[in-house]
């Protein structure tokens, strides 16, 4: 018995390390939960109401989850190094420990680097939530312009959902199908025209090229094509736009892609001569994305 007492008293030192420990697992398992719950929160509907998703509706819902982590994190940021000085400081009065080196750098190491890790955490976030604002606006933009069209007869879906990926609009009309893809691309300098040019699958602005988008814009619309064939039965063709807002294009070589400002969309869409669709097929593709769109809950 004597030895096992000596033992706990030799052992002493230990008791704030573990304390530091323990409450830091209960405090990082706590932030864990909250950042679980608001993530869960992003993709929760409250009404049973099966509406019609909104332009950028997935897109809203991830500033929402990136906003509410940034404020996990910030929360935790001055909860967390604080809670382990009151730890340590309350052990050491109520044991009659003296607070050696050894202690103070233990401490200074887990708040040195939970803080530098939290600190980066936030900054990543806080770059994620400007890409996403930028993103939302151009996507909103965008909506403002295609809705002139609804009142022409046109059928407007927005944020159609697949398993992988959102489509920003979809557009049925007589003369066709159409699959609208939004490209936000932020601007450099001071002048109020930016140019970018099209030249074939390429897209060019400033000093830098990307091949990415218009293949992009093209799987969308190929993507849709082979899933309306399953799900009417009829083999249809999309016609792919990509529009980028705030820049004005020129166009070099054309591309199998409709490249054009937002508010050009209107005016390009009524301009195109695809195959014409009946009444009928039209209601049945209607049908067929208004019910993907009024189920779908995933973001």
């Amino acid at each position: 018995m004597n030895q096992m007492i000596a033992l706990i008293e030799k052992m002493s030192w230990l008791l704030p390390l573990v304390l530091l420990f323990g409450l830091l697992v209960l405090m990082l398992a706590t932030l864990h939960h909250h950042l679980v719950d608001v993530r869960a929160n992003a993709r929760r509907r409250y009404l049973n109401i099966p509406a019609l998703r909104s332009p950028g509706e997935s897109m809203r819902r991830r500033i929402d989850r990136t906003t509410g982590e940034i404020g996990a994190y910030g929360a935790a940021l001055g909860a967390i190094p604080l809670a382990l000085y009151a730890a340590l400081l309350s052990y050491v009065h109520f044991l009659f420990l003296e607070l050696n080196w050894m202690d103070t750098v233990y401490f200074g190491v887990i708040s040195a680097g939970f803080i530098l890790y939290v600190t980066n955490k936030i900054k990543r976030l806080k770059a994620r939530q400007r890409r996403l604002y930028m993103a939302y606006e151009g996507q909103m933009a965008v909506a403002q312009e295609v809705s002139r069209l609804a009142p022409e007869g046109y059928r407007i879906y927005y944020d159609f959902p697949t398993d992988r990926f959102h489509i920003d609009q979809i557009i049925i009309g007589p003369n066709g199908v159409f699959t609208v893809t939004t490209k936000v691309m932020p601007q450099f300098g001071q002048g109020r025209d930016k140019w970018l040019t099209v030249d074939g699958a390429q897209i060019r602005f400033g000093k830098k090229d990307d091949t990415r988008i218009v293949s992009y814009a093209t799987f969308q619309a190929t993507w849709l094509a082979k899933w309306l064939l399953t799900a009417t039965g009829e083999a249809l063709a999309v016609q792919s736009i990509l529009t980028i807002p705030g820049w004005q294009i020129k166009t070099l070589q054309p591309t199998t892609v409709m490249v054009t400002e937002p508010a050009a969309i209107g005016e390009a869409i009524k301009r195109f001569q695809g195959h014409r669709l009946s009444h009928k097929t039209i209601r049945l593709v209607c049908e067929q994305i208004e019910a993907k769109c009024r189920n779908a809950r995933r973001l």
